[in-house]
């Protein structure tokens, strides 16, 4: 496996530079399925918020962007289930991508619950208001 950075991931994926963007998908049509592209947590987070603050107001850009990464056979995903989950729940639209994310993690984790003081966190990713 290869690990990619963001940089590589948003050139592609934005196609915002004249250089960069070119090259960064020439070097991901080399990857394969027995040479992958990984993508981990911190990368992922990465994107989401650079797409999140270029294209406010759109989720429906950056779940665009996320269904490409996670379409894509050459590219393994940490965590990726619970990706999927949180990718879910956040094109129902009545929650980020974010939140539903880190309670499918932390559901994972065997966490018995995430406590918040986010009144719209999705008690479906495991979220419940902390004890005050």
């Amino acid at each position: 496996m290869i690990g990619l950075d963001a940089n590589i991931l948003l050139r592609s994926l934005l196609d915002d530079d004249p250089v960069q963007s070119p090259l960064a998908r020439k070097l991901l049509s080399t990857l394969t399925v027995e040479r992958a592209g990984y993508i981990n947590l911190v990368v992922l987070m990465e994107v989401v918020w650079t797409i999140r603050t270029r294209f406010k107001g759109r989720p429906a850009r950056l779940h665009a962007a996320l269904e490409t990464l996670l379409s894509t056979d050459s590219y393994v995903v940490q965590s990726r289930d619970e990706v999927d989950d949180a990718l879910a729940l956040a094109k129902s639209g009545q929650y980020g991508f974010a939140d539903a994310l880190i309670g499918f993690l932390n559901q994972r984790a065997a966490c018995r619950a995430t406590w918040t003081f986010d009144n719209g966190a999705p008690g479906e990713a495991g979220f419940t208001p902390a004890p005050i």
